[in-house]
C-alpha cells in the first residue's frame, strides 16, 4: 500500500484499544513528573506546597491529585525568571527552535523545543493533518506570522516533514494582492484560514479580482484559530467549493492536537502517548467524567516534553466530548469548542458565548451577513442589563422589513440561548473583516477612557 493510501499516520496509536493506551501513559506520566520534578524549581515549589508525592501518582486518572498550571503562571515566571521561566527543564544549549503564543490576551509566552520535542510537533501534525484528509502531494500557502507564532514556522517545518508542501508567504510583509497571485501562479490545493478570514478573502476575490473563489481551484479547507460553525462550514464550503475541516491546537501546548476525520461529530484528540487530555468544570474545577455528550473545560498535560512541559494546564477551552466510537476506527476522543471560558459573559445570570451567538446569527444569513459584535458598556463577565448586538443585515436587505427581522433575532437568540439582547441591525460592510481572528466585542468602556 503507498504511503498516500494507508490509513492513519499512526495505526498503532490512533486506534489503540482505551484501556491499553490508559496503562502506557500512566507510565509516561510518572516518568514526566519525576522528570519536571528533578529539573525544574517551579515544579518543585508548586508540587511540595501542594503536598503532592510522586508515588502516589499510578494511574492517569491520578493527574488530578496534581494542581492546576495556567498561562498566567508562565507569565509571571518568565517576567521575574526572565527568558523561558523557571519551568524550563532542558538546558538552553539543548534548544533547537523558542516560538511563543500570539500574545492575543497578553504578553506572549515563550515555548521553548528540544530536538525530540521538535520531532514530536511533528508527529502530532501529520496525525491531525491526516485525520483532516490532507496527504502528500496537498501544498498550501502559510499567511500566518512567522515572528514566534507557531502557526507560522511550526505548522510549515511539521507540514513539510509529512510531505505536505508549503509556500511560505505571512500576510503582514507579502500583502493581499500578491499573495493572491501566488495562489493563482501556483494554485494550492489547500485553503489555510480561519473561518473568520475566509470571509475577508472571499469579499477580496469577488471584488478586486472580479472572480468566483470557486475559480482558484481549491480542494480542501485547513480550518483553524478559531471555532467553526456548521453554518460557517455550509457557507465556506458553498463559496470555496471546497471540503472544509476544523483543525486545532495551543501553542502552548502543542501547534497540533486534533481535527474531523468527517465521519462523525468532533475533532479527533491525536495526542495519545504525547499529551494527557481531562475534562473539568470550569467554574468548580473539579474532575468531570469523559462521556458521550459531557462539556467542560479542556485540561492538557504533556506526557514527552522535554524543554517547556505543563502540567495539568487549563486551555480555557470549553468543549463538548463525544466517546462513541467512530466509524473511522480512531478509538480517541472527539471533542468541539465551544467557545472560551475567558470569553463567557453572564448575562442576568445566563452564560454567553459569543460563538453561540454567531451561530444563531449565522443560520439567518442571507438575511443578515452573519458579521455581528457584543456591545459592552463596562467591563464584564458581568452583564447585568439586555446584552446589546450590533448586526450587520444582508446585501440588499428591504428596510422597511428591517423591524421584523430584528424582532426574529431577537426571538431566536432569547429562545435558543435563553437571553433577550437589544438587537442593532447596521448595514453590511460597516463592521471590519479580519485577515486572522475576529475580535467580537466593541468595548465602549474602552473609548470613554481614550
Amino acid at each position: 500500500m503507498g504511503a498516500a493510501e494507508r490509513k492513519y499516520w499512526n495505526e498503532e496509536m490512533e486506534t489503540m484499544p482505551r484501556e491499553k493506551l490508559a496503562d502506557l501513559e500512566a507510565g509516561l506520566l510518572r516518568r514526566q513528573l519525576e522528570y519536571v520534578y528533578g529539573n525544574s524549581s517551579f515544579y518543585r515549589k508548586k508540587f511540595d506546597e501542594a503536598g503532592v508525592k510522586l508515588e502516589d501518582v499510578k494511574s492517569v486518572e491520578d493527574v488530578r491529585k496534581l494542581p492546576f498550571m495556567t498561562k498566567d503562571e508562565i507569565r509571571k515566571t518568565q517576567a521575574e525568571d526572565g527568558g523561558l521561566g523557571a519551568h524550563l527543564c532542558a538546558p538552553l544549549s539543548s534548544l533547537v527552535r523558542v516560538q511563543g503564543s500570539s500574545g492575543t490576551t497578553g504578553r506572549p509566552i515563550y515555548v521553548g523545543l528540544t530536538a525530540r520535542d521538535a520531532d514530536n510537533w511533528k508527529e502530532l501534525f501529520a496525525r491531525h493533518a491526516w485525520c483532516g484528509g490532507i496527504r502528500p502531494g496537498d501544498s498550501f500557502i502559510n499567511p500566518a506570522n512567522f515572528t514566534l507564532f507557531v502557526g507560522g514556522l511550526s505548522e510549515s517545518v511539521s507540514a513539510e516533514a509529512m510531505g505536505f508542501c508549503v509556500i511560505p508567504a505571512p500576510l503582514a510583509s507579502t500583502g493581499i494582492e500578491k499573495l493572491m497571485q501566488l495562489v493563482l501562479d501556483l494554485r494550492p490545493t489547500v485553503l489555510f484560514a480561519t473561518p473568520s478570514a475566509t470571509v475577508f478573502l472571499a469579499e477580496y476575490v469577488r471584488g478586486q479580482m472580479g472572480m468566483d473563489p470557486r475559480e482558484l481551484g481549491f480542494k480542501k479547507g485547513f480550518m483553524a484559530g478559531e471555532p467553526m460553525t456548521e453554518e460557517d462550514r455550509h457557507r465556506i464550503q458553498e463559496e470555496w467549493g471546497i471540503v472544509a475541516r476544523s483543525y486545532y491546537g495551543m501553542s502552548d501546548v502543542a501547534a497540533d492536537l486534533a481535527s474531523e476525520c468527517g465521519e462523525s461529530e468532533g475533532m479527533h484528540f491525536c495526542g495519545q502517548g504525547l499529551v494527557l487530555a481531562e475534562l473539568v468544570d470550569p467554574v468548580s474545577l473539579d474532575p468531570l467524567d469523559m462521556e458521550d455528550g459531557r462539556e467542560g473545560e479542556i485540561v492538557y498535560t504533556h506526557l514527552d516534553r522535554e524543554a517547556t512541559p505543563v502540567i495539568r494546564y487549563r486551555s480555557r477551552d470549553l468543549v463538548r466530548v463525544y466517546t462513541s466510537p467512530c466509524p473511522c476506527g480512531r478509538t480517541s476522543i472527539r471533542f468541539a469548542v465551544l467557545g472560551r471560558t475567558d470569553d463567557m459573559l453572564k448575562v442576568k445570570g445566563v452564560n454567553v458565548f459569543p460563538s453561540a451567538v454567531k451561530e444563531v446569527i449565522a443560520s439567518f444569513v442571507p438575511e443578515t451577513t452573519g458579521e455581528f459584535r457584543v456591545v459592552l458598556h463596562k467591563p464584564g463577565p458581568y452583564v447585568d442589563t439586555n446584552l446589546e448586538l450590533k448586526i450587520e443585515y444582508g446585501e440588499g436587505y428591504p428596510e422597511d422589513k428591517l423591524e421584523e427581522l430584528a424582532e426574529r433575532l431577537k426571538t431566536t437568540i432569547k429562545q435558543k440561548l435563553v437571553f433577550t439582547p437589544v438587537v442593532r441591525l447596521i448595514p453590511p460592510g460597516t463592521l471590519p473583516r479580519s485577515e486572522y481572528k475576529i475580535d467580537y466585542f466593541e468595548r465602549t468602556y474602552e473609548q470613554k477612557g481614550q
